[in-house]
């Protein structure tokens, strides 16, 4: 664990020496120190992240639902503006971990240590790392492996440790699993409640069942129900292979009072399939029902289509033309909706056909320097690299949508902004910033009889930013505001978010809150890196005496 070479440790019976140089002095030797390691590691590339994450407020539903993306593609907005919904407690991958030991017995169904140190930082020394005490480790009859100690601890930056589970499953894609779910649902649940991801149900070869059942927390506590039924929820999904094509279907259920059931139920699903068709290429055809779908439209809010049942036939793609990057979207499709009607209070049904295609298109204008690839300059506060730089970024898109009544609405849309980055994050005041800017105009023609799909947003102005204050210290907000003077709407929000977060290559946490949706939250992560190389040992030690050594004797 020290590299291969014997090395002085502190007796466990002697003081060591205490230094009688200033904290900022051993700081400066630290990082001259630092900065003279042969890191061994190169093409450094961010995957993905393992979070932790307590979210609480109003979730909307699943993002990939048909519903609600039939006639959303690829709008521009700032990126500090981000949907939010429902979240498990812990979710995400480390696929990769840097393992250190002194000494590893290798059993028949496994291997053992009596310590042993786990870091998700390619770098030394490590921002966060795992300590283990009477390791034990021991593959399962299907290749997962059970890992379980005595203690384990999360270490960040060497001076805070922080208990964690004894025991780990990682199954083959080390998928880190962790099935507690919180919430809050004010309109179907009342408020906070705390859900549990059962296991997952083989129903058949084509076949899985996922049961997420929920104890409704707040209703419990306002007491206002008159039967155990009510306090509790479900939410459910299946998925397989019917005659070739992909299904799914989904519920969500608030109550299992007999009398509110069917008002305290929401289902959904899609059946679909890829096909190839002469002079177009590859399409996607999807046939789709709702029951009490939830949605957003902007301005209006919330809305429910309460019934809907359809298909529509789809196509994305992306190109490059020089230096301008582009994708794009059309779509086909007709469906039968029962929902919130705009001009009354009151369900409206009606046919809706309807075209919808889309081009998103991204231009450099200028680009930058990164700073040096090293763990002191560019990945200093950062997993990824950041590089100056100005880029355009557009989207056009076109809505012809009629119903059944007679009635149409047709849309063209265009929207676009500069996003501007300056710094490169590796100084420890103000050297980072991102601005981006975005303003979308509608032209709209006729109107729609409901609420879920009418344009009402026809012009708005996006702004949002991120900068670095101290450190680590990141602070990043974003809003979207109606800025149609013509409209009813004129000035209201139609998103919005900030979030103050503690930034370093390895980690990050930060807290963070939505008004428009009304969900705030805290969330802290272990960035999931692939690299090449080995690395350098990076659980660290302390030499007896050791200021007394030189500055090429330094272990650090």
């Amino acid at each position: 664990g020290d590299g291969g070479d014997p090395q002085r440790h502190v007796s466990s019976n002697k003081t060591t020496q205490q230094p009688s140089i200033s904290p900022a002095e051993q700081q400066t030797m630290r990082n001259e120190a630092i900065a003279k390691i042969d890191q061994r590691i190169s093409d450094l590339e961010l995957q993905g992240n393992f979070k932790i994450e307590r979210r609480s407020g109003i979730p909307v539903q699943r993002p990939n639902s048909s519903i609600k993306n039939e006639n959303r593609f690829g709008a521009v907005r700032p990126s500090q503006l981000q949907r939010l919904g429902k979240t498990p407690l812990v979710n995400g991958t480390i696929s990769r971990w840097r393992v250190q030991a002194p000494k590893i017995l290798i059993t028949p169904d496994g291997w053992e240590s009596d310590r042993m140190g786990f870091s998700n930082d390619p770098f030394t020394p490590a921002q966060t790392r795992i300590d283990a005490e009477d390791v034990v480790a021991k593959e399962q009859a299907n290749g997962d492996v059970l890992i379980s100690a005595r203690r384990n601890r999360l270490i960040i930056e060497e001076q805070l440790p922080i208990p964690v589970t004894r025991r780990q499953l990682l199954q083959e894609e080390e998928e880190v699993e962790n099935r507690w779910v919180t919430g809050i649902d004010n309109k179907d649940r009342d408020g906070f409640f705390i859900g549990r991801e059962l296991k997952t149900i083989e129903l058949s070869d084509d076949f899985i069942l996922r049961l997420e059942p929920q104890f409704l927390v707040q209703r419990a506590v306002d007491g206002e129900t008159s039967s155990v039924s009510e306090l509790f929820g479900l939410e459910s999904e299946l998925q397989g292979k019917l005659w070739g094509w992909d299904t799914t279907l989904e519920a969500d259920i608030s109550t299992f009072k007999p009398e509110d059931f069917a008002d305290g139920s929401r289902y959904w699903g899609s059946i679909e399939n890829d096909f190839e068709l002469p002079w177009i290429g590859n399409v996607t055809a999807r046939l789709f029902g709702a029951y009490r779908y939830r949605t957003w439209n902007g301005s209006l809010g919330e809305t429910d289509v309460y019934a809907a049942m359809g298909g529509f036939i789809e196509q994305k793609n992306s190109f490059e033309w020089g230096k301008l990057e582009n994708s794009y979207l059309w779509r086909i499709g007709v469906g039968n909706y029962q929902a919130e009607s705009f001009t009354r209070s009151a369900l409206t049904e009606n046919l809706r056909a309807n075209f919808f295609g889309s081009i998103n298109s991204s231009y450099p204008i200028w680009r930058g320097e990164a700073a040096s690839l090293t763990p002191e300059r560019a990945y200093r506060y950062s997993p990824v690299a950041i590089v100056p730089g100005l880029s355009f970024n557009t989207n056009i898109n076109t809505l012809i949508a009629a119903y059944g009544d007679g009635t149409r609405q047709n849309l063209i849309s265009l929207s676009g902004g500069p996003t501007l980055t300056l710094g490169t994050f590796s100084k420890p005041f103000l050297d980072y910033t991102q601005l981006s800017v975005s303003g979308g105009v509608t032209l709209k023609e006729g109107a729609s009889p409901f609420e879920f799909d009418q344009a009402v947003d026809l012009s708005t102005l996006g702004i949002g930013i991120t900068q670095q204050i101290a450190g680590p210290l990141v602070v990043s907000a974003g809003f979207g505001v109606n800025v149609d003077p013509g409209s009813e709407f004129y000035g209201d929000v139609i998103n919005s978010n900030v979030e103050l977060r503690w930034q370093r290559r390895s980690y990050d946490f930060g807290f963070y809150f939505n008004p428009y949706e009304g969900i705030g939250g805290f969330r802290f992560r272990l960035h999931d890196f692939d690299f090449k190389g080995t690395g350098v040992p990076f659980v660290p030690y302390t030499p007896t005496n050791w200021m007394k050594t030189t500055n090429e004797d330094r272990p650090f």
